[in-house]
Formats: structure tokens, sequence, C-alpha cells
């Protein structure tokens, strides 16, 4: 039977922990119910050892997992079968080892003595098991602890649903817990490092939920918490949809991250021509996995855990470290392993990650760039939240992009899920990049939309703009029904389209634009991460702080750039036929030569990114006539763009279509000798091609491709409409479009990237005062 447990107050710098009770305490403990004691622990460095800066327990920083030992037979030891032993459950068999199961016997020198009959069998599948502690054979056992009263590590986990509870008894008393706080100690009972002696700290125990003044106190302390704990241990929850064999593969892909060839021990592309005659020409490509289908659906629901998108767990494991364990299940493996291996699935996302998505999904089912409300699972956001989540532990504050620490931190929060509105913004309080700007402590008696304003206001008010970016602006009717087929080249459009729908409403509690508002959901479109923008630099004075007027209007230094007059439509179905708008005087073309222009495109669709994309290749025309198949082959590809705007006029006598296919057609007598070759006519895909496509299209979601009053090409938000002004305000990293609201007032309608001329007009239009730096003002 539930009882409340009586907590004793804190005094001064003290906080709880828990002490789990595990066999090594006695052996009644090694199954059955878990039992704990609450123990008050101070922080305060007059605690600390004397010599704790030397050899105390645990100064190595190592909690042993469960693929320790694989490391050997994987990467020093020579493999008796196709793949490393250890990691062999991975793969698929070879047709000989399913067929002549003797095929997998170790080859052996000629006339040397067989003696591998004799040898000790080694494992072909590894078994999970969490390695008990042994007091005689402890090492660390002389050592003293780095406290006076011991250690501590910091649990890290998902709350779970609240309505399925476990009893556990905490000093005694019978106290329901939820079932994943449960799992989590029931595992942590049989790791070495907690039968050593290390308590642990976890919320749910250890600070009185209905105490919202000590609760207040203790979020706002998480920072320090977190931060001093030996180490940050993640649970993901228990053994469920293969797990275990997800824990192996993120193993498997680390260890060999930096051998560069870990894509094709995964899979192989195969191409080549079927039909290759004079006019007729027929290729033939797919991909052949070598690891199991079943591998792939078990990364695909280990990424989508709930765990991911708590909010909580951006402090808590940005205040960690690369080696903090993560358990799951029985299994354990360490938190650098799961960064190394997304950062290969991040990288091969069109086909590594697709088939993650599809191996859960099907590829019947809808893509997350056509149609849901739910785009978690079926989208990139599967590995790059993880990834930028530890990303963050290792980002400074003073990068080239001055404020892109805080963004980042904005963004991640932005699309956490949380129990209590309020704890998006107190949840990243603890984050270096938000702590050094915003002073503000927890208070749970102020709304969610009061504490909405009020973090706002604390960000604008120390000088970062960068919130702005992240405003809910509306997605306009799309049709969700259509005709067109996908395995011939015609209809090129979809047809009969209707059951129209609106995609997104935008932010629905009337508040303010320059409010960050993380109640409702997110604006689909992916957010623009450009470090390299062509954004103009202006002298703005950094003494200038913007200003919050009654709490509903913001003013702030900033320059309006330009017009908006030529819009795209941001999707090939687009229920407004209104788009794609053409002004009827369009602008002049600020680039150049066609090359210029094109070249000018190719960074509006990819970025700016030296590093990024060949800006040469997205200009295929093939890529826009036909595209790729299985990166674009579904309604928001490339190509379904193309077809909706290519009478879109960019420049006066230029459309889109003119800066894809060559100005001036082949004389017939040429169409007709190059149509006759049997030389390769058909774009041969490479992984340049893919990369540029698959980047064009993200940042192309969800967007209008516009040019402005003064000619230049940019990406805008969905909702932009004609007459919208491109401004640049001090303090943010990239352009905004703001609307005209009437008496001198603008709101935002979000982030823009403007592919301007470096050094040209824009500073030639402000050294003139056609642009000046003024107070904008923004409701």
């Amino acid at each position: 039977m539930k009882q409340k447990l009586h907590y004793s107050p804190l005094l001064n710098h003290d906080i709880r922990v828990i002490q789990l009770l595990t066999q090594a305490d006695h052996p009644v403990h090694a199954t059955g119910p878990v039992h704990c004691k609450i123990v008050h622990v101070s922080l305060d460095d007059s605690h600390r050892v004397e010599n704790s800066k030397n050899a105390t327990k645990g100064s190595n920083r190592i909690w042993p997992v469960s693929v320790d030992d694989v490391v050997d037979d994987a990467v020093d030891g020579e493999p008796e079968t196709s793949h490393p032993v250890g990691f062999g459950s991975l793969f698929e068999r070879s047709l000989a080892e399913r067929l002549f199961p003797i095929t997998r016997i170790p080859e052996v020198p000629y006339l040397e003595k067989h003696n591998w009959l004799k040898r000790k069998t080694r494992k072909t599948e590894y078994q999970h098991t969490a390695i008990a502690w042994d007091p005689s054979q402890d090492p660390e056992a002389d050592l003293p602890w780095r406290y006076t009263w011991g250690d501590f590590v910091a649990l890290s986990y998902v709350w779970g649903d609240q309505s399925i509870r476990r009893e556990i008894y905490v000093n005694d008393v019978p106290v329901s817990v939820t079932a994943s706080l449960e799992s989590a100690l029931r595992e942590l009972r049989n790791h070495s490092r907690i039968q050593q002696g290390f308590f642990i700290w976890v919320d749910a125990l250890c600070i009185n939920q209905e105490d919202l003044d000590e609760r207040a106190a203790q979020v706002a302390r998480m920072k320090d918490i977190y931060h001093k704990a030996w180490h940050v241990v993640i649970w993901l929850g228990p053994e469920e949809n293969h797990s275990s064999l997800a824990m192996l593969a993120l193993r498997y892909m680390s260890l060999h991250a930096k051998q560069g060839d870990v894509l094709s021990k995964l899979y192989k592309r195969v191409e080549f021509y079927v039909v290759r005659l004079p006019f007729m020409q027929w290729k033939h490509e797919h991909t052949s996995l070598r690891i199991r289908k079943a591998v792939l659906y078990a990364i695909h629901h280990l990424l989508a855990r709930t765990y991911w998108r708590r909010l909580w767990i951006i402090q808590e494991v940005v205040l960690g470290s690369r080696k903090s364990p993560v358990l799951c299940g029985s299994s354990s493996i360490l938190l650098k392993d799961i960064f190394d291996s997304l950062q290969i699935i991040r990288e091969d996302g069109d086909a590594l990650g697709q088939y993650i998505i599809f191996s859960a999904r099907g590829t019947s089912q809808q893509r997350w760039d056509i149609m849901r409300d739910e785009t978690y699972e079926i989208s990139e956001k599967l590995w790059e939240r993880p990834v930028a989540i530890t990303a963050l532990q290792s980002l400074e504050t003073n990068l080239s992009t001055p404020n892109r620490g805080v963004y980042d931190a904005l963004l991640l929060s932005r699309e956490a899920n949380a129990t209590d509105e309020r704890d998006r913004v107190y949840g990243i309080m603890g984050l270096p990049q938000i702590a050094d700007i915003v002073k503000l402590l927890p208070d749970y008696n102020l709304t969610a939309s009061e504490t909405f304003i009020l973090f706002s206001a604390r960000l604008l008010a120390g000088g970062d703009v960068n919130g702005l970016r992240l405003v809910n602006s509306p997605v306009p009717c799309i049709g969700t029904r259509y005709f067109k087929t996908t395995h011939f080249t015609r209809p090129r459009a979809p047809k009969f389209i209707h059951r129209h729908r609106t995609i997104h409403r935008g932010c629905e509690h009337d508040l303010p634009s320059w409010v960050i508002c993380w109640s409702c959901p997110c604006n689909p479109a992916q957010p623009l991460l450009d470090r390299f923008s062509t954004l103009p630099f202006f002298p703005f004075s950094p003494a200038t702080a913007p200003q919050i007027i009654n709490d509903n209007f913001l003013t702030v230094k900033g320059i309006i750039l330009d017009t908006i007059i030529t819009l795209s439509a941001f999707h090939a179905t687009e229920s407004d036929k209104f788009y794609p708008h053409n002004n009827p005087d369009p602008p002049q073309n600020p680039y150049g030569s066609r090359a210029d222009t094109r070249e000018a495109l190719a960074r509006t669709l990819i970025g700016n990114d030296p590093d990024g994309p060949d800006p040469s290749v997205i200009l295929h025309p093939t890529l826009w006539s036909a595209g790729i198949m299985g990166v674009d082959s579904n309604i928001f590809g490339l190509k379904d763009f193309y077809y909706r705007n290519r009478a879109l006029y960019l420049f006066d006598g230029w459309s889109l279509d003119s800066f894809i296919r060559e100005p001036k057609p082949k004389p017939v007598s040429r169409r007709v000798r190059d149509a006759a070759s049997t030389a390769p006519r058909i774009l041969r895909v490479t992984a340049a091609h893919r990369e540029a496509l698959a980047t064009a299209m993200r940042r192309l979601g969800w967007r209008r491709l516009v040019t402005t009053q003064t000619g230049y090409l940019g990406l805008v938000p969905a909702a932009t409409k004609m007459g919208d002004v491109v401004a640049v305000l001090a303090g943010c990293d990239a352009p905004l479009v703001l609307r005209p609201e009437g008496r001198g007032r603008f709101s935002v309608v979000g982030e823009a990237y403007v592919h301007w001329v470096p050094g040209q007009e824009m500073h030639q239009r402000f050294e003139k005062g056609v642009c000046t730096i003024d107070d904008i003002c923004i409701c």
C-alpha cells in the first residue's frame, strides 16, 4: 500500500541521495523488491577529502560496461568467421555459411596440427550481463572517497507513464513509483559501482515534489548536482524490441568509426545497365544490406524511445561527459559510442538512415516531409537530436557565430517534451550557454504564458535576439490526396488534388510574436543552421540593448533591408493557386552572368558552407526532372517543387526553368546522333548528388523560394506574403522576415536565408543612407 515519505528539511548545501541496497549488503537484495535508504549529504567543498584531487574511488572515471570484452575480438583479434566474433549476430550469414556450416571453421595452414577442436569455444553471440563487484578483487578498496561521506552518481531517466506504478521500499516504507524508475533501480543494483558504495541522486525520490518551494530551490541547484556527480548514468528503459541488438550495433559502428570503412561493412550499392542500346538505355540500381534488418529495426526503436525527447535530459547529458554510461535493460555502452555511431548515420542519412526508418515503418508509409502531425519517429530527428544534445557538451559560446550555443539550446528545448510546460524554460537554465545570459529562478506559482514572457524578456535584455528565429508561424493548406504515378515520368505533376488541410496553425496562445511559445507544436520547417552566412555586417552599438515596453512591445536596433516581391509555392500541392506569384515588374539580376546566378541559386538551396555539398551538383537538370530514387521518391521531392514553380520569374526575363535547363537546345542532327550513341546518358548518381539533393530538400521543405525588390534570392517561411520585409537585427545571427502591422510596428514571421553579394550593394545602400539603423518595434 502506498505511503507518503516523511522528508526532513534540507539545510544549507545539503541534498538527498539514496543508498541502494544490493547483494553486497545482503544476498536477499539480489532479487525481489527494490530497497533503498534516503541519506542527507553536503556538496560543500568543506566535505571534500583533502587528497580528493589525487587517487580516489572512481578517479579513473571508468564505469564497467557490458561490451568491453568484445573490443579485443573485434579490433585486435582475427575473426574466425566472415564477421568479427561477438558481432556475428548483427550480420546476415553468407549463403555458404548457411548451407555448409563447416565453412565457418577457421582456416589453418597446410600440414599444421589441427588443434581447433581442442580450443576453447568462443562465443558467436555476446551475452550482455552486468559485471558484479568482488570486494577481494577491487583495486580501489584502500582508496578514499571523494567526499567524507562517499560519492554519488546522478540518474538521468524518463518518468514514463504515471499510471503504471511499481512498489519499492524507501526507509522500509512501501512507496509507489513509476515503472521506469523501479526498473532502473532494479538494474542498477546489479552494477559493480553501486555495489561498491556509490549513492544515487534521483529527482523523484530526492526532491519533495509536493513542496513547491523546495522543488523550485532544488531545480535551481540541478546544474550543481549534475556537474558534481561522479557520473551521469543514463537509463533508456528495460529490454524491448531487441534493444540489446541495437546497443551492440551502436558499439560496433563506434569501434569502426575511425577506420572509415564502416558503411561498406553494413551495405553495398549495386548498379548496372540492363539495356544499353541506341535509342534505349535502362539502368538498374539497388542496395544490398549486409546488416540484418532486425538490427535496423532495433536501432529505430532504441532511438525512438521517449528518453531522447525528454526535456531534462538536455541539461543532464550536457553536464555529464562522453564517458557517461548508457544502460538499456542489461546492456550498457558509453555515451561516446552512441555519439560516434549516430554521426555515421547522420552523414549517410539518405541511405542508412532511411533504411532504419523503413525497417520499422515500411516504405509504403508517408514520409515526414509529406504530411504528419508527429514527425519525430520518421525523420532525421531520430538521430539528429541525440547528436545535437551530445555536441552541446563541447560547444562554446564564442564560436564564429557568437550565440550559436544559445540558439542550439533553445532549439533543443523547443522540440522537447515536458510534463509541466514551465519546465521547458527551467529545464535549460542549468546549461552554461543559457545561465551566462539569463538569470531566472524557477517559480511554479507563475502560469506557463507568464513564464514564457519572463524568460523571453530576460533573454532579449541580455542582447541575444536569436529566440526570434524560433517564432511559430503557421503553414498554409495543401492537398493531401492526389494522383501521381511514381514509376513513370508522367504525369510529372500531381493531378486531381483534393482533401485540403492546414498543416500547422502556428501559435494559438495570443502571445506577442517576440515571445518563444513552447506549448504549441513546432513549425515543421528544418532550422537554418548556416554558420557561413552572407549576412552583411553593420556597426550596431553593443551598448544598446533591446527594450521591453509593457510586456507587449520589443524595441530593438535593426535595419530593414529589402521587400519580398516574388514568391514560389512552398509545396507541390499548395491549395492557394496564387502561388507561384510573379511580380509584374521583376527585379534586375544583381549577381551578373548566368553562371554566377546559377551558383547563387545553388548556394541558396544548399547553404554557404565551404565544407558542404558541391553547389554545381545540385543544378544538374536530371535532379530537377527525375530526382534520385530513394531520396525524393515522394511528393516533396525537388522535382515536384520544380514542376509547380518552373514558370516562376526570378529576374527580368529569367525564369526558374531557364536556370535549370540549357538556354539553347541542341540542333536536331546533334540530338539524333547523341540518341543513337550507346554512351551512358543516365546520370551516374554519386554520394555528392545524394548529399546535395538531401540538403536542398531539407532547406526547401515548408519554405518559399523568393526574390527581393533588389533582386536577391532567398528562402523564407511558408507564411511569408508579398510585401513582407527582410530585416537584420542587432544580436540575431540570421535575417528575419517581418510583417508590417501599421503604426510603425512589425510582427515576426520567421528566420530567412538571403544570398547577398558580400561587400557590395547592401553596404553601398547603407553608406548612402538608403538603409539606416533604426529602432524597430515588434509586437
